[in-house]
């Protein structure tokens, strides 16, 4: 697996720009996992902006970003 910083927005009355680092097996799955998460803990529609790979990962690793 690889690390990947992805940039989220949420648009509309309150928008707002996170920053979520997640471990995955791709570029669009990691999009797919930090909107999810965006969505879920902030609630509204997020999308996801730039998606920067961190380099790989073992699992039980912990990612510092």
């Amino acid at each position: 697996m690889t690390s990947y910083q992805v940039n989220v927005r949420r648009r509309g009355v309150s928008p707002l720009g996170l920053t979520v680092v997640v471990a995955a097996r791709s570029r669009d799955e990691a999009a797919g996992i930090a909107t999810a998460l965006a969505e879920n803990q902030r609630g509204g529609m997020f999308e996801p902006g730039r998606v920067r790979s961190l380099g790989r990962v073992e699992a039980g690793t912990a990612v510092d970003a």
